[in-house]
């Protein structure tokens, strides 16, 4: 096409372009005539291999599902989640204080004892947390501490009032400052945080003591600890109360319909 545009245009030039394809189109075709009996036992070698080569891809691919299904069998997997916790919990900073001078909750008393029989030896009172990297540097002091050494495993347990009991000032409502920075005190040195109403543990402490056990279920894949609870019911969910619900709680002195029984 260009030789023939070029002809339209200068037939010298055409001429010239016609002559120069003519001789690249003859070159390539003697090319391609003398390596053909190369490509051509090039060819039927690999037809020979091909079954052979058909065999080892099968045989490959054979060995790569089952890796997958290895991989991915519940017990490996299992087995890579438990190997990342104890990674993980390995990260944990515990306490580093036994002296807390912290006033305790009218329902911590009778907790403690639900706590302790449930969790023989693991649960803990009057430890304190420092903050010491950065303002406001708080000692802080959990209510309760279920703490497993073996695995690094440390919880705060909290019980939340709406209110205290003396001033009736609103407290552990929804928002709290108080509240948002311990939790992330103890959340930046890999603990869990678990927090209870107050209602909560004085009318179904085994309950709550079950729900503890399934977070402890939960994270490190072993019920053992949740087994002893299989005929208690589950905690109900309760709402946090906001700032203005506590305010009203306090007027009705809600609190004193629960802990009258206690």
């Amino acid at each position: 096409m260009v030789s023939v545009i070029s002809v339209l245009i200068n037939p010298v030039l055409g001429a010239i372009s016609g002559l120069v394809s003519f001789a690249a189109i003859a070159y390539a075709a003697w090319s391609m005539n003398q390596s053909y009996p190369q490509r051509k036992r090039e060819h039927d070698d690999y037809r020979k291999k091909y079954p052979r080569l058909m065999q080892e891809h099968m045989r490959a691919r054979d060995r790569h599902t089952e890796e997958l299904i290895r991989l991915n069998s519940p017990d490996n997997i299992a087995k890579y989640q438990q190997e990342q916790l104890i990674l993980a919990l390995k990260q944990t900073e515990p306490h580093d204080g036994e002296n807390s001078t912290a006033q305790e909750g009218f329902s911590e008393a009778k907790f403690y004892a639900h706590l302790n029989h449930h969790f023989k030896g693991k649960i803990h009172r009057k430890l304190t947390s420092t903050n010491q990297f950065k303002p406001p540097y708080n000692l802080y002091s959990p209510d309760f501490a279920y703490i497993d050494r073996s695995l690094s495993l440390y919880i705060d347990i909290e019980i939340d009032e709406p209110y205290a009991y003396n001033t009736g000032k609103p407290t552990h409502y929804d928002g709290a400052t108080n509240d948002f920075n311990r939790n992330n005190h103890f959340l930046a040195r890999n603990w869990l945080v678990i927090r209870f109403a107050e209602e909560q543990v004085v009318r179904s402490p085994k309950s709550c003591c079950k729900a503890i056990a399934q977070v402890i279920a939960e994270v490190i894949g072993d019920s053992l600890e949740l087994m002893q609870f299989s005929g208690v019911p589950d905690l109900p969910t309760m709402r946090q109360w906001t700032e203005a619900e506590a305010a009203q709680m306090a007027e009705k002195n809600y609190r004193q319909t629960y802990l009258a029984g206690d």
